[in-house]
């Protein structure tokens, strides 16, 4: 049976009943996040200030949905159609509150803090690390997805068919848990860890194995009619399985002993991981038993990513023989992806996937602990550091609080630009364009905050 090893200095945990997990040499204790089936192990290095963060954009997610709310009630000059959809979403988001306030109360959220909160602390994250990015994900790994889900699952099954039947099977940046749930079930592994950075899914997958089924509202980006662009809909697993685990944890620091896994499976992920590709194939090596599998499969690159990152099968390839690998298979296939039958967004994805087995000629490294928060901003205690992109901050920033305190109700966007002119903060060329540019980005933001798209 694998144990959960601290993700600092990979001390073997010890459960306690109502403190968590502790590490009794960092004298640590990590926190349990609890579902009413279950409790899901939340690894970080630092887990309280990474615990903190996530409960920040859980927060910053459901005043969103307060001001989504507050956009579908702007009704008054708009036609009977669009009067009945947004009535109809107004509905829908006013159920999804309680829908997500069930799914989050095993971070012990509480109440949402003020937009401007969240603005200055800069605590919303990046789309694809955003409390609710993989809404889409959930419906099709436990709603409409059946035949999708059927068919990745028959591809990498017939990718996997050359192998030896796995015993310990770690699928990482599992998402919401269907995949973890399919293979468990196809392969028989003795235990399946199914890891994923994301509390909620984390959370979700762990309920829907366990057998509990659930109601929640789905979105669509291209609803195909108005009672589509919101669908309550069912979420539920084939059936309960036993023996797969959850764990919330970063990929880059897994709380697992060296050489653990027979198989570990990295499905949709080294595209959007943060971190090298060498560096993250490290990681997987280490958690690879001798012998043992890596599966990759997805995408190889995402739109977020600047063209210098975006490899090809053959880089792949060559980067994975590098790391200690040896490449037994690499193939593509075309199937569907995120097909709701609520959306006219119909997706169909030439996938990659490649089978690698580890080689033992050396021995699995330890990584150097990943921060998720640099040491001087966790501790308080260092100095902060002062870096050239930091200095341009602070001198726009000043720039752009000094334009603020010019808005009094009786200047004119003209007078302001003369302020700046007379201050020799801008060019008189350059001082009107910018007032204007600036103060049409403040007035987007406001009215964006505000839900309004009026003049």
């Amino acid at each position: 049976m694998i144990s959960l090893c601290c993700p600092r200095c990979d001390t073997v945990l010890n459960e306690q009943a109502q403190a968590g997990m502790l590490c009794t040499a960092c004298k640590i204790s990590f926190p349990m996040l609890s579902s009413p089936t279950g409790r899901v192990p939340f690894l970080w290095s630092e887990p309280q200030a990474c615990l903190l963060d996530w409960q920040n954009r859980f927060n910053a997610a459901l005043a969103d949905l307060e001001t989504q709310i507050s956009t579908t009630q702007l009704i008054d000059s708009v036609g009977p159609a669009t009067r009945h959809r947004l009535s109809h979403l107004n509905n829908a988001l006013t159920r999804h509150q309680r829908e997500l306030a069930d799914l989050f109360s095993g971070l012990q959220v509480g109440d949402a803090l003020a937009r401007e909160t969240h603005l200055a602390l800069r605590t919303q994250l990046p789309s694809h690390h955003g409390a609710l990015s993989y809404a889409q994900n959930i419906h099709r790994d436990w709603s409409w997805g059946e035949d999708e889900n059927q068919q990745v699952l028959e591809h990498l099954t017939g990718v996997l068919a050359q192998t030896k039947k796995p015993v310990r099977l770690l699928v990482l940046g599992c998402g919401a848990g269907r995949l973890a749930n399919d293979l468990h079930r196809a392969l028989s592994p003795t235990e399946t860890w199914a890891v994923d950075s994301n509390p909620l899914l984390c959370l979700l997958g762990q309920r829907m194995s366990a057998g509990e089924t659930l109601s929640l509202t789905e979105f669509p980006l291209a609803p195909v009619n108005a009672e589509a662009c919101a669908v309550t809909r069912t979420l539920a697993a084939p059936e309960t399985v036993e023996g797969l685990t959850f764990v919330c944890a970063d990929a880059m620091r897994l709380p697992f002993a060296p050489g653990q896994f027979d198989l570990v499976v990295t499905p949709w992920l080294i595209d959007v991981i943060d971190a090298r590709l060498a560096d993250f194939m490290r990681v997987i090596y280490r958690a690879t038993a001798p012998d043992g599998y890596w599966l990759n499969h997805g995408s190889l690159a995402f739109a977020g990513n600047q063209a210098a990152n975006r490899m090809t099968c053959e880089e792949l390839q060559e980067q994975t023989n590098d790391a200690g690998f040896t490449v037994q298979s690499s193939t593509d296939e075309l199937l569907p992806y995120l097909q709701s039958p609520a959306s006219r967004h119909r997706r169909v994805e030439l996938t990659h996937t490649q089978l690698a087995q580890r080689d033992n000629a050396q021995a699995p490294q330890r990584q150097p602990r990943h921060q998720h928060l640099p040491e001087w901003l966790v501790s308080g205690r260092a100095p902060i550091p002062l870096s050239p992109g930091l200095q341009t901050q602070i001198t726009t920033t000043k720039i752009h609080a000094f334009i603020m305190s010019l808005i009094d109700g009786k200047r004119s966007v003209l007078d302001m630009a003369k302020v700046l002119e007379e201050q020799r903060l801008m060019p008189a060329d350059q001082a009107t364009m910018a007032v204007r540019q600036f103060l049409t980005t403040m007035l987007e933001e406001a009215r964006r905050f505000e839900g309004q798209d009026h003049h």
